[in-house]
């Protein structure tokens, strides 16, 4: 195969990683597999989790998840997750928590999938946790900012006029920088 010397690196990247996993959406299969909510990403491999009933426990990220496969994989607080307990830790010593892996990431479409077919499982604590739901707003990053030059706050200012004076039936007539007047019922 040619050696490609220029464009933007295409062949560079393997076809093998470019494939996305099928489409087959993975649910538990055994009682040690439980559905989690990612609530804080420590670093490196791991992130805490909680389960449906509340518990706390730390989530190694398998090498999977890293790297390449991190790319649709990305687990931020809010993310839902497929997590499996270890069967030799039966109990977390006093101050300890219990360590589970991660197993699958699943993605916003994933979860409308997820909820619909597994209806045994009340998801009421995942929603209200979810920090990335599709229909949420924040309320600090929504602001009303508007950008304007002089000119457009100038003819805003004109419309606002003409409104509050055609309500009560007045005509107002506007003088200009430039010595014209303006008359806003012409407007």
């Amino acid at each position: 195969m040619v050696k490609n010397t220029g464009g933007n690196k295409a062949k560079g990247y393997a076809r093998k990683n470019m494939v996305k996993g099928g489409s087959v959406l993975r649910v538990s299969e055994d009682s040690a597999e439980i559905y989690a909510q990612a609530i804080k990403v420590s670093g490196g491999s791991m992130c805490r989790v909680n389960d449906l009933k509340g518990q706390e426990m730390n989530c190694h990220i398998r090498g999977k998840f890293r790297g390449r496969g991190k790319k649709d994989n990305l687990i931020l607080p809010g993310t839902w997750l497929l997590v499996g307990l270890r069967e030799w830790e039966k109990e977390a010593s006093q101050g300890k928590l219990l360590n589970c892996d991660l197993i699958e990431v699943y993605s916003d479409s994933d979860k409308v999938r997820l909820k619909n077919s597994v209806t045994f499982v009340d998801w009421n604590p995942f929603i209200t946790n979810d920090t990335r739901s599709i229909g949420s707003k924040d309320t600090e990053t929504d602001l009303d900012i508007e950008f304007a030059d002089d000119k457009k706050q100038e003819y805003q200012a004109l419309i606002e006029a003409h409104l509050s004076e055609s309500k009560t039936g007045k005509s107002t007539i506007i003088a200009t920088e430039e010595g014209e007047e303006i008359n806003v019922d012409d407007i």
